[in-house]
């Protein structure tokens, strides 16, 4: 009983947390997207941190492991309405994340009047959006650590 309560507080706050910041990210983009991608785009930074908080709470390091756990307790309404939430917001998220990625590509190609690179080289120079110092793609390879990288496309 205990593990199930846990198991759907976790996925509320969940998927709680990613509505809003699902409509703070549409709100951010329906302003300016180029605005959007330059400044806000932070906002998805707070999914990352959520899910991992919901990974730690039920003691699960990938999204597979975390299936296993509700899987196991779906028989309860709570768990599969909140479930079934959780995965309504990943459909919502990835249609969001859709547009976006679709109205910058059209905005790219009219701006640059040619296509996205199929490859970047270890010389290719972008912005660190922490310290807004240039730095290449080789800065970040070959050091032995785990390092997220996130790479947005802009062409401003």
């Amino acid at each position: 009983m205990e593990e199930r309560e846990t198991l759907t507080r976790a996925l509320s706050l969940l998927v709680n947390l990613g509505q809003v910041l699902l409509q703070k990210a549409r709100q951010e983009a329906a302003g300016s997207l180029e605005t959007f991608v330059l400044y806000k785009i932070t906002t998805m930074f707070g999914l990352l941190t959520a899910g991992a908080d919901f990974y730690r709470s039920l003691g699960v390091k990938t999204k597979s492991e975390a299936e296993e756990v509700w899987k196991k307790s779906y028989h309860h309404e709570a768990v599969r309405e909140q479930v079934e939430e959780l995965l309504q917001l990943e459909s919502e998220w990835d249609a969001f994340l859709q547009s976006v990625d679709e109205d910058l590509q059209s905005t790219d190609e009219l701006l640059s009047g040619s296509k996205a690179a199929d490859r970047i080289g270890a010389d290719s120079v972008f912005t660190d959006a922490r310290s807004a110092e240039s730095v290449t793609l080789g800065q970040f390879l070959g050091q032995n650590q785990k390092l997220l990288l996130v790479l947005i496309r802009h062409f401003g």
